[in-house]
């Protein structure tokens, strides 16, 4: 079945793709995270398919948490106010899958900092996933605390840490990358090392 667009509203439509009368400015978030250009293949005479596959999971590989857990999300609350942009998120029936939760091991729950990205504001954003979701996450350590700007919004228990450009629920890829033998990681991590800068 083919959609057919009338002629009459195809400009509108353009110009809003384009962005042309946005109502609200919007910044790009640049991450600064390494991309299968940012690595190099030792092994040139590798059929060029399996070099990309290759080096997307080099990608993926790169931006792996240190720390990983699949949980039940049971809780979520905006820290000091809804238009922080910071959530607290609470799991149970915490498994750890990589590196190490040290609380987490022993009651099999995990309390979470979600920093996300609001350019104009978070408070009417609701948060992607409904309590009860189950979830693998990655995240980084993190102290007993939520700092934003320098202050401290929050003192409690904190296991971990994400923010909008490392963290979160994982990717496909990154899910397989979790399971990969070990000499699977080794070669990825030896044939495409990052490129040295000029």
């Amino acid at each position: 079945m083919r959609f057919d667009v009338p002629r009459s509203i195809r400009p509108a439509i353009l110009l809003a793709a384009l962005g042309i009368g946005w109502p609200v400015t919007v910044h790009g978030l640049d991450c600064g995270l390494p991309y299968p250009a940012f690595f190099e293949s030792i092994n040139e005479n590798v059929d060029p398919a399996k070099r990309a596959v290759d080096l997307e999971a080099r990608v993926a590989l790169e931006t792996l948490s240190p720390i990983v857990f699949s949980g039940r999300l049971v809780s979520l609350r905006p820290v000091s106010g809804a238009d922080t942009g910071i959530e607290l998120l609470g799991f149970k029936d915490v498994t750890v899958l990589k590196g190490a939760l040290r609380r987490s091991k022993i009651d099999r729950q995990a309390t979470v900092a979600y920093y996300r990205w609001c350019d104009s504001g978070c408070a009417h954003r609701p948060l992607e996933w409904a309590p009860g979701a189950l979830l693998t996450i990655g995240v980084s350590p993190s102290p007993d605390k939520v700092i934003s700007d320098g202050k401290t919004l929050y003192r409690g228990r904190v296991d971990g840490q994400f923010g909008p450009c490392r963290g979160g629920p994982l990717s496909p890829l990154k899910l397989l990358l979790l399971t990969a033998p070990p000499e699977e990681i080794s070669r990825l991590e030896r044939d495409y090392p990052p490129r040295k800068r000029p």
